[in-house]
This record gives structure tokens, sequence and C-alpha cells, in this order.
């Protein structure tokens, strides 16, 4: 029985998720956190909506929507969703997916293969993590968070809902995350650390004191550079 998904943006993420989602049974292997992985099942994306875009920046062989007034039909022809909003985009990820859980879509979570989470970790829904990524024992990772291939995150830290890890991070133990924040490429995170809801932490950085809510820092030893200012869509 086929499953229809519906991704929701347009660019890499979406990209990359389509390919992970309709190879599951191929040489990527997934774990479906919402969803039975039965052999009778197959899921394939159906739809990529994005309002914000004229087309895909990929080649896709699913039906790109961006007219709005289309959105309830392929709602209603669809059994899941995944939101593909990456980058600092956290705050309004989280946003859009409980509106399209309102809808009546189930999101799916996806964890590659090749990463290693931990069984004791929790993990909240429409989750997205990329290949070579270690989650240790006793964290928790908030709903519709993405951790980017190779970051690390060890064991007893709680990271928020629309958090972004991405690659190559490294979050040592007993960090706290708050949410919608973003943590950049290479950077990382000392013990007990505590990064404040919205904020975003510079590439390469090295954090060794507690981040305060919608700030950026960066550097080595990360200090404050401006506020943050959480990017809004009009998509629905």
């Amino acid at each position: 029985m086929t499953q229809n998904v519906l991704l929701i943006g347009s660019k890499s993420q979406a990209r990359i998720m389509e390919n992970f989602i309709n190879n599951y049974k191929g040489k990527i292997n997934l774990k479906y956190v919402n969803f039975p992985n039965k052999k009778n099942n197959k899921l394939i994306v159906k739809y990529i909506y994005d309002p914000s875009s004229s087309k895909p920046t990929f080649k896709t062989k699913a039906n790109f929507i961006n007219i709005k007034k289309n959105l309830k039909k392929i709602v209603k022809d669809s059994n899941f969703f995944l939101t593909c909003l990456g980058g600092e985009f956290g705050k309004y990820r989280n946003f859009i997916s409980q509106k399209f859980e309102k809808m009546g879509l189930k999101p799916i979570s996806i964890v590659n293969k090749f990463s290693v989470v931990d069984d004791s970790v929790f993990l909240g829904k429409g989750i997205q993590i990329l290949p070579n990524v270690t989650i240790n024992s006793h964290t928790r990772i908030g709903d519709y968070s993405i951790i980017n291939t190779s970051a690390t995150i060890d064991h007893e830290c709680h990271i928020g809902k629309g958090v972004h890890v991405m690659g190559g991070a490294c979050i040592a133990g007993k960090v706290k995350i708050g949410n919608y924040a973003s943590i950049g490429t290479n950077a990382t995170i000392l013990p007990n650390i505590k990064i404040g809801e919205g904020a975003y932490v510079g590439a390469g950085a090295v954090v060794i004191k507690d981040v305060k809510r919608n700030t950026i820092v960066a550097g080595n030893p990360a200090k404050f550079i401006k506020l943050n200012k959480h990017a809004l869509f009009n998509f629905l």
C-alpha cells in the first residue's frame, strides 16, 4: 500500500528528504518513528508545496504546488508530511508543522541508518537525523528539530523544539538548547552550557558560557555579535 508524503519547502532540505523517503527500501534504510515500517507499505513523495518559489531547485517526479488555493486538495490526498525548512528557520518550521497537523496530516520522523542513536534517547515528532550523527544516552530531542550530518550530541542533553544542529557540531554532556536555536557547522558547546531560545551560534564557535535568548554569538571563545531575528514566511 502506497502512502503519500507532502514535503513543505522546495530547496536542498526537500531534495535530501525526498531521496531518503523514496529510497527507504534501497541502499539507504530509514527508521520511521511515527510510521509502521512493514513490507506491504511504501512511502512516496507525491507533493512538494512551496508558495515562495516558482519551481523546486532540483529535479523531482513529485507534483510541485505553489498556489495556496490548491493546498486543501493536496492535503486531502496525502497521508504524511515533512517540513523541509532548514537553516535558521526553526521557529517557522515548528509553527507551520503544527498547522499541518491540525489539517489532519501526520508528521514522519527520519533517522538515517548510518547514525547512532542510543535506545534511551527521546525523539519528538517530525525529527530529521542525517548520516553519521551520534546521540548519546538520556538525551531529548524536541519536535521538528534537524540534526545534520556528523553532528555529535553527548549524554543527558536537552534539545528544544525546532532546533537545527548543523553538520559537524559537537555538543558536550548536559547541554540545554532552547527552542528554535541554531548551532552552526563545527561549533563546539562545552558541558553544562545553556543556549537560550532562538539563539544562533556561528560556525566554528567555541561556547564556554551560557548564551542569552535571541542572540547571535561567534568566535573562539564565542562572543555576542547582535540580536537574532527570526524569518517568517507566508505559506498558508
